[in-house]
């Protein structure tokens, strides 16, 4: 197997398609080290790593990405990344009216500018070597508004491929590719976090049969979403490409959606949305 240009850091590495794209990156020979936010964490990625054979080449790194000042404060003793694949995000699940504002900065502090703090730092080293690979994991939910309930999601996802749009861009010229990788309904495990969301919503809220919908749609994600190792593959790709595409769409659904959600009118999509949530309120004409 040919030497690697360098080291590869995947964020949020311990699970979902952080963990499949560590451990494919590292039996493909890569050194890699992730993201993991505590010591159990690191744990949990070094057992994974041992048990795929490949632990001489994973490095756990405790490190929240979303404390920007902390990661700008760790990077001097980091070494200078090849690549990075920016995975690490969460989706805040609830209504619009009733996520609370220091949950929307939450959401976007993860989601779209610690992406934007890991991609800076590791860019000196890569415009100095001439060559880098940037992945940003996006989602089908980055590129169309479709699920209620997800809007801040939704925005920070679309948020994430603009900024990504824009600095694949700016760094070109310095040998670095930006791509921008978009799964549909993947096992991540991020569906955890926003399953205990619509488990909490109160009854007296307007929108308590879309939460209750809304988590019975996430069960069957689990039970039934295929498991990450494609989007695994399609992130490694992008990483050892000498030509890499802008845009990966990853998973039968997500592309299906890029494929009908521009060509249907947007009055047919947002009622299928509210009949499927359970929405209520005056149904829309399709005039």
């Amino acid at each position: 197997m040919a030497a690697k240009p360098g080291p590869v850091l995947v964020t949020g590495a311990n699970s979902g398609i952080g963990l499949a794209t560590t451990l494919r990156l590292a039996d493909r020979g890569w050194e890699v080290w992730g993201t993991v936010r505590s010591k159990t964490k690191g744990k949990a990625l070094t057992d994974a790593a041992e048990h795929a054979g490949v632990a001489d080449l994973v490095k756990p790194l405790v490190l929240d990405v979303s404390n920007h000042d902390a990661v700008v404060a760790r990077w001097p003793e980091l070494p200078p990344f090849y690549g990075v694949v920016n995975n690490a995000g969460y989706s805040e699940l609830g209504a619009v009216e009733e996520v609370t504002a220091r949950q929307a900065r939450a959401q976007l502090d993860v989601n779209v500018v610690a992406p934007a703090v890991v991609s800076s730092c590791a860019l000196p080293a890569m415009r100095e070597r001439g060559s880098g690979r940037i992945v940003m994991v996006s989602s089908i939910a980055g590129r169309a508004a479709f699920m209620p309930l997800n809007g801040w999601y939704h925005a920070s996802k679309f948020a994430l491929e603009a900024l990504s749009d824009v600095l694949r861009i700016e760094v070109a010229g310095f040998g670095v590719k930006v791509s921008i990788v978009e799964p549909g309904f993947f096992k991540t495990g991020i569906e955890g976090r926003a399953r205990e969301a619509a488990g909490e919503a109160s009854e007296a809220s307007p929108y308590r049969t879309a939460y209750k919908r809304a988590a019975r749609a996430l069960d069957a994600i689990e039970r039934l979403a295929p498991v990450p190792d494609i989007v695994a593959r399609v992130i490694v790709s992008a990483i050892e490409s000498t030509r890499p595409r802008h845009r990966y769409l990853v998973g039968a659904d997500a592309m299906s959606v890029a494929l009908t959600h521009p060509l249907t009118p947007r009055s047919v999509t947002d009622a299928a949305a509210r009949l499927f949530s359970g929405l209520g309120g005056r149904p829309e004409t399709f005039a």
